[in-house]
């Protein structure tokens, strides 16, 4: 249950860090979706089929605050979701050079309903180049910047865990 606490707790914060925070900050306006570090940490540790659906409602908050089309993240998230399961058995969970290029694939599914959403919408002409080459500037720091944030949510999650189960001893101890 604290692992559910954990992850919602972090990805209300990291919602309104995306949608109300970076925006103000020239330097961070457009950054990739941090929300990929929520994705991709859930798909890499668990394989309970209620993740799929966090994964979901995840999408679903995103499509309502973002004020981007709608769809767009329910679509990116999930098959960032699949892809990521369907290829965690080929690798070892921890290898860095899976993370970096699970990190590389999310920018590159969400960029890609993005601009087939534009495509549809506008025509080609809604894309230009430097559409494409502010997406590959988002991919790049996407493959330094997200592995070490899902290794810091490792971290992060193993220590409230501990700490929990450390106030849980203590409580308990103290009732006996």
């Amino acid at each position: 249950m604290i692992r559910f606490f954990f992850y919602f707790g972090l990805s209300l914060v990291l919602i309104v860090v995306q949608t109300s925070i970076l925006p103000g900050f020239s330097a961070f306006s457009q950054s990739f979706d941090l929300l990929f570090v929520i994705v991709l940490s859930l798909s890499l540790r668990f394989s309970h089929p209620g993740t799929g659906v966090a994964v979901f409602l995840l999408g679903c908050a995103m499509d309502s605050v973002s004020g981007g089309p709608f769809g767009l993240y329910i679509s990116a998230y999930v098959w960032i979701y699949i892809l990521v399961r369907s290829l965690k058995s080929l690798v070892h969970l921890e290898n860095i050079v899976f993370l970096v290029c699970m990190s590389a694939v999310a920018v590159v599914v969400e960029n890609a309903f993005l601009v087939f959403t534009f495509v549809v919408g506008k025509g080609v002409d809604a894309v230009s180049s430097r559409d494409l080459v502010f997406m590959v500037k988002q991919m790049v720091v996407a493959l330094v910047v997200v592995p070490l944030l899902v290794l810091a949510v490792d971290q992060l999650e193993r220590g409230v865990i501990l700490i929990a189960k450390r106030f849980e001893g203590k409580r308990f101890d103290g009732l006996e």
